[in-house]
């Protein structure tokens, strides 16, 4: 079969903005006649960039909020232009950055499909024969006559989607927006994009969610302050990235710098987490998963706990386990902490969990201290001899009812 052709090329490319300061403040006496000058400085949001991408090859980039992944897919579109290097593009390209944007919110539906779809390059002829099918996936039909303004969030982003999704370029840039809707329509999104993938159209897919980029792509780069660190399989760039750029353990999961949410004032901190038996679980040899966390407190606290929420891969919820009280946190220590869970009640299939450590007081009350969303990434091996029941759960959140985290080995105390 002959190799497709290379239809993105970057060599070297760079991007620079210029950050103006204000001054401190205003000359006084003899000078105060002078002019202000605001001080000036330069902020590379990308340096040395060089990859290459084939017809039909379905790229992922992935990395931390500010890497200089929107600031690509933005040269990769020509909406700005590269400070120093080369791009050689072959073919249309369009880009799906942000859904809805040239939605006016006092045009009906039916209107905004016509003034979106001619925004993002497609002509009256594409879309007439395009409409139809557009508006049977947006899943909005009596609603098709109704202002937008009226819609619900869903079936805003619904219909930008459907519009967005019907482009047929050579290359397809999106940016963040298979997050839309619920879980169902995400599923239709993902699945809409794989079939516009079957046709050969090359696709570069940003996104902060590893589950699509997993569906999604063959391939994954990954940028770190501005620069390219990985290019490779998707399995490996999602754990180079998950793991801050280190292969040598894949059972274990640096937590220090990934995105904090619903932190309360920086109490805690949680550091890295280790899956101590990985082998022997995925050999099916046992069922007992250890995992040990390290972190730090900012803060003297009563009643530390560890939560977990366990979801499938495609974010459906399994269910929640949490573990009896760590210790009382002292102000400047360290600590790690060893636990056992049970896996048994889980089905074979891969899996990811957030993580939070939390204060709970004598009244039940809880306190989310540091929460990190998809911190691990694990697979459920068929257990040989295994049981096959699985306890249903309708009293708490998810599906299973999941055994508590024990508490195997702890230690703490040492200064930071």
């Amino acid at each position: 079969m002959a190799e497709k052709p290379t239809v993105i090329k970057t060599e070297h490319v760079g991007k620079k903005f210029i950050i103006r300061h204000k001054p401190e403040k205003k000359p006084a006496g003899r000078n105060a006649a002078l002019p202000l000058f605001k001080k000036k400085e330069d902020f590379w949001a990308l340096k040395d960039i060089g990859f290459e991408v084939r017809q039909g090859e379905r790229v992922g980039i992935i990395g931390k909020n500010g890497a200089g992944k929107s600031t690509l897919l933005k040269l990769l579109c020509r909406i700005t232009e590269p400070t120093e290097g080369r791009i050689e593009l072959l073919g249309k390209v369009s880009a799906m950055l942000e859904v809805g944007t040239g939605f006016n919110q006092e045009l009906t539906g039916r209107e905004n499909v016509y003034l979106n779809g001619a925004i993002l390059g497609m002509s009256k002829a594409e879309i007439d024969a395009k409409f139809d099918s557009i508006v049977e996936f947006s899943e909005i039909g009596q609603f098709l006559d109704t202002p937008v303004k009226r819609y619900s969030s869903g079936m805003y982003v619904r219909l930008a989607f459907a519009v967005a999704s019907h482009l047929e370029p050579d290359i397809l840039v999106v940016d963040e927006v298979l997050a839309v809707g619920d879980q169902r329509f995400r599923q239709k999104c993902i699945d809409k994009m794989n079939q516009i993938a079957q046709a050969d159209t090359t696709i570069l897919c940003v996104s902060h969610q590893m589950n699509v980029i997993r569906e999604l792509c063959d391939r994954v780069i990954v940028l770190k302050e501005g620069r390219l660190v990985f290019d490779g399989g998707t399995e490996d760039g999602i754990r180079f990235y998950l793991n801050e750029n280190s292969l040598s353990n894949p059972d274990f999961f640096q937590l220090d710098n990934r995105d904090r949410h619903m932190v309360s004032k920086n109490l805690v901190h949680l550091e890295s987490l280790e899956l101590l038996n990985n082998s022997a679980r995925l050999a099916g040899e046992t069922a007992e998963m250890l995992l040990r966390i390290r972190w730090t407190a900012s803060a003297d606290i009563k009643g530390v706990k560890l939560r977990m929420v366990i979801r499938f891969n495609d974010d459906s919820p399994v269910g929640i386990t949490l573990s009896e009280k760590l210790c009382d946190s002292v102000k400047g220590q360290r600590y790690e902490n060893t636990f056992s869970f049970d896996t048994s009640c889980l089905f074979p299939g891969d899996y990811k969990a957030n993580l939070t450590l939390y204060e709970s007081d004598e009244t039940g009350r809880s306190t989310f201290l540091d929460h990190i969303s998809e911190a691990i990434f694990f697979e459920v091996a068929e257990l040989k001899n295994a049981d096959k029941s699985v306890v249903y759960n309708h009293t708490y959140w998810g599906h299973v009812h999941l055994p508590p985290l024990v508490s195997r080995d702890s230690s703490g105390g040492s200064g930071q």
